[in-house]
């Protein structure tokens, strides 16, 4: 199937404390910045037909360099995720959009496939693992309940959308103020559209912190 890819790398970097973008922290390991190592996911895969970047205003130069690729389209972002998602999603070329963290630069070619597999019948699909570690309900430093957690699952990316369903969702939380934690929930909250679950995997993890940084 083919698909755009939107990766999402407008951070700044805060929480991690580089007092740079962590989209340009050199992985030692692979030789790659973390930006080089997740486009080269996508850029690896004949099914992906378009790559949209979306950065901020400070980053766009630079990374524009580094991509010389005619498929790679470069969008300014907005203040917050919601709104560079949104620009992004104005670049996208193909029926199938796959909406990619730019901080998971461990996404493997197995779990597209698996999401792509899906897409042939569903309008949304997200990459999830089953939550490992006991979930406790804590309100004012103590304990409320114990969660079970075989009914909850981590999120993860990319997730997979029919594209003109994902800006329809978008325009609709743009247009009544609604807030959104990630691209599922827009469909989840502003259309009747089911969102099926992928097995993802435990290795996609996403880079928030410095510890997450370390041995790479």
């Amino acid at each position: 199937m083919k698909y755009s890819a939107l990766i999402v790398a407008a951070g700044k970097g805060t929480r991690v404390g580089l007092g740079y973008n962590k989209m340009f922290y050199f992985l030692r390991r692979y030789g790659l910045t973390v930006l080089e190592k997740v486009t080269q996911a996508f850029l690896e895969d004949p099914n992906c037909k378009q790559i949209v970047i979306v950065t901020n205003r400070t980053d766009m130069h630079k990374i524009v360099i580094e991509h010389e690729v005619g498929h790679i389209v470069h969008v300014n972002g907005g203040p917050t995720r919601q709104d560079s998602v949104f620009q992004g999603l104005m670049a996208v070329s193909e029926d199938v959009v796959l909406i990619h963290d730019g901080a998971r630069p461990w996404i493997d070619s197995e779990s597209i496939d698996r999401l792509l597999e899906v897409m042939d019948t569903e309008k949304a699909a997200i990459l999830a693992v089953k939550t490992k570690d006991i979930i406790k309900e804590v309100e004012d430093g103590y304990i409320t309940r114990t969660i079970n957690k075989e009914n909850y699952q981590s999120a993860q990316t990319p997730q997979a959308f029919q594209t003109s369903i994902i800006i329809d969702a978008y325009l609709r939380a743009n247009e009544q103020g609604v807030f959104v934690n990630d691209d599922a929930q827009a469909i989840e909250l502003m259309t009747d559209v089911k969102v099926r679950v992928v097995e993802g995997s435990y290795l996609n993890n996403k880079i928030t912190t410095r510890d997450d940084l370390k041995g790479l």
